[in-house]
């Protein structure tokens, strides 16, 4: 899945990296309904990452319901961390759990990304950063 917000011009990469440097804090989101323990086995799995990479994760959002639309109450609260906090970093089991829509799930990544977000995608083993690291223009 191609981002518009990755093909952005240098003038806004730097203006990207300006707006919103991550610091180093993090927020976790897992959608399932697994077993308390299964949630504990990849919450844990998670946390290593992030102690391993100097992220300390500040939240832990874990989304029960069954539905796959993107007016969730976890995902407003992941919404609210990206756009009122200090986190630069989303930790999630996988990108679709934010939505099952397309259209949805490409808007709230180009605002994560406008804030400067950058997801860790276990199930993908995926990063996706809001903007192209020096020389890696096309």
């Amino acid at each position: 899945m191609k981002h518009k917000i990755l093909r952005m011009k240098n003038e806004q990469q730097a203006e990207a990296k300006e707006t919103r440097v991550p610091k180093g804090q993090g927020v976790i989101f897992i959608k399932t309904r697994r077993s308390d323990d299964k949630i504990h086995v990849l919450v844990t799995e998670m946390l290593e990452v992030a102690d391993a990479t100097g992220v300390e994760m500040v939240d832990i959002i874990v989304d029960e319901l069954a539905g796959g639309d993107i007016d969730r109450e976890s995902v407003d609260r992941l919404s609210d961390w990206i756009e009122n906090s200090g986190v630069g970093i989303i930790f999630v089991k996988s990108i679709t759990d934010l939505s099952n829509d397309v259209d949805d799930l490409d808007k709230f990544i180009e605002k994560a990304m406008y804030f400067g977000m950058i997801i860790v995608d276990f199930t993908e083993k995926a990063i996706i950063a809001p903007y192209l690291p020096e020389g890696d223009e096309e």
